[in-house]
């Protein structure tokens, strides 16, 4: 059974008490000795602790709107017995008027409140009527003689819903009841070593707990938990790491079989009720095997990435120096060259600058991993870097046939962030955006605020890549299938730097392709200056700006790209 709402009981209550003097208002218009004016005017003010009732039914938790209620009903009473010639008679009925609207639409305490103040009321009208001060006029029974069935009713109304109400709500307490009995039950029963925890004192065990430590008492409620570890001293332990057994775990020994010391992890979770549930998780052989086991790896790893940072920064040097000879070459510096030898003199260099950014990206991704990469704040305008990236790379895109494009607001993008981070970032994906993008294609770099955020997408209208894959790009070393439609190959470490780069600001990296349409990668970092003063706010309408500058190119073949990064 649902259970009836008080502002329901109310609602209910006033109608029943408003139809029922709209039923009666004829017959006691025409049985009263007064003019029909003054009749209805006295019927309307009878009608006013109903209307009070469904206007305030939804304050009644409150002092003040309970009381004008309480007052109005109990008014309502002592008037009519007092017309009635005093509290002997039918008019008696008068006074269950106060405490059935409280039950229609309070709790019992403004029940009896409501109760209390009718019966002062009662008392009143009766001792004026002993004392000889009230008489009745002749005819007042014939003219109340129709209101009070509606009394009744509404009386008997007032206290059904009440009870309706208590019945439910007895029935949903016996429901949860039951479920608990289960609850506890089931608690009680299971082998997992459990423990409720209430401050420092255990209220509840499960027989796993008992299994555990056979020497508890028969009834450990009110045992301190402390009392589980195995000795004096570690008792004190693990009476100080209760405070983070919330959130945490803490290592001790319990007294197991035969009194011989039980290594265990002892993990906790708070409740919503303040209380503290704890499990047991006994320590063996091959749990400190995994652990080692575990140590070892990630001894391991940390040697590997330190190793590979290390070699990567030895290999930079002589390949600088490559670099910077066949940059000579290329030159002529010293004179002419065969042609073979300057043709040679070009491929050294090109091959020297592909490899140099593969091992500045082994290397920043060494030093990530390594928790060496440090991040150097600093406060510069963020459209000023995609300015100075996209200028970079620009001969790079017309080399490739590709329209390169920047759309970043006029005024300045105050942020504080790591300058060479945020360079970085748009590097690996403007480049990445050219590789992937066929002669005739176009690239955009945008850049916008968004609150305290810096929005960074770069568009382009390349190959695409296939709904399945896009979830795995940004791991290491992973490249998509269609890498092998560019002439340009990689480390598979471009967006995992840029993930990388972005989670180390507190941001986040998005990414949405379409085959044969484009690619839109998004970087949201929460790095914008609000110390700043602010320029006009721009939304960052990445589907339609980079559509708009593809459609652009007199050149541009194929659909528009169909990506946008989620704000």
């Amino acid at each position: 059974m649902p259970i009836l709402s008080r502002r329901t009981g109310a609602l209910i209550a006033g109608l029943i008490w408003l139809a029922g003097l709209a039923v009666t208002a004829t017959s006691v218009i025409h049985a009263a000795a007064v003019t029909p004016l003054v009749a209805g005017v006295c019927i309307a003010i009878a009608a006013i602790p109903a209307l009070a009732l469904i206007i305030l039914r939804k304050r009644t938790d409150q002092d003040l709107p309970r009381l004008t209620l309480s007052l109005l009903w109990t008014a309502l009473a002592a008037s009519t017995a007092a017309a009635c010639g005093g509290v002997t008679g039918l008019a008696s009925i008068a006074f269950l008027l106060p405490p059935a609207a409280a039950a229609a639409g309070g709790r019992r305490g403004h029940v009896i409140e409501a109760a209390a103040l009718s019966g002062f009321s009662a008392l009143a009208i009766g001792a004026l009527q002993f004392g000889g001060l009230l008489v009745a006029p002749p005819g007042a029974a014939m003219v109340f003689a129709p209101v009070f069935p509606v009394a009744a009713a509404f009386i008997a109304g007032g206290f059904a819903l009440s009870s309706l109400r208590s019945v439910a709500a007895h029935d949903k307490a016996d429901r949860a009841a039951r479920t608990y009995r289960v609850k506890s039950a089931a608690f009680d029963a299971t082998s997992a070593p459990l423990a409720v925890v209430d401050g420092d004192e255990i209220i509840a065990g499960s027989a796993g707990l008992r299994r555990l430590i056979p020497g508890l008492p028969r009834t450990i409620e009110g045992l301190p938990f402390a009392a589980l570890a195995h000795d004096d001293e570690e008792r004190e332990e693990l009476a100080k790491a209760m405070s983070r057994l919330g959130n945490g775990s803490t290592q001790t020994h319990v007294r197991g079989a035969g009194g011989r010391a039980a290594a265990v992890t002892i993990e906790g979770a708070s409740t919503a009720d303040n209380t503290l549930v704890t499990s047991f998780v006994r320590e063996n052989a091959d749990s400190d095997l995994l652990r080692r086991e575990r140590d070892e790896a990630l001894s391991d790893a940390a040697a590997k990435t330190e190793y590979l940072a290390s070699v990567s920064h030895e290999i930079r040097t002589p390949l600088n120096a490559i670099i910077g000879f066949s940059e000579v070459m290329k030159a002529r510096l010293f004179g002419p060259l065969p042609a073979r030898y300057a043709e040679y003199a070009d491929l050294i260099h090109e091959s020297g600058r592909h490899l140099l950014d593969l091992i500045g990206d082994v290397l920043d991704m060494s030093k990530i991993e390594a928790e060496r990469y440090e991040l150097t704040m600093d406060r510069f305008d963020a459209g000023e870097v995609v300015g100075i990236c996209t200028k970079l790379l620009r001969q790079r895109a017309e080399d490739a046939g590709v329209t390169l494009e920047t759309d970043v607001p006029d005024g300045a993008i105050a942020v504080e962030a790591d300058r060479k981070a945020l360079r970085q970032i748009l590097l690996n994906l403007l480049s990445n955006a050219i590789k992937f993008t066929p002669p005739g294609g176009a690239v955009v770099a945008m850049a916008r605020r968004e609150g305290a955020d810096l929005i960074i997408a770069v568009g382009d209208s390349g190959v695409g890549i296939a709904p399945e894959e896009v979830r795995d790009l940004g791991q290491r070393f992973h490249q998509a299938s269609n890498s092998s439609e560019s002439n340009e190959r990689g480390s598979g470490l471009g967006l995992s730097l840029v993930r990388s780069l972005a989670e180390l600001h507190g941001g986040t990296m998005q990414i949405e392709s379409r085959i044969k349409e484009g690619t839109t990668v998004t970087v949201r970092l929460p790095v914008i200056d609000m110390t700043a003063s602010e320029a006009e706010r721009e939304t960052l309408e990445v589907h339609d700006r980079i559509r708009r500058a593809q459609e652009a190119g007199s050149s541009l073949s194929g659909p528009p790209v169909s990506a946008a990064g989620t704000a």
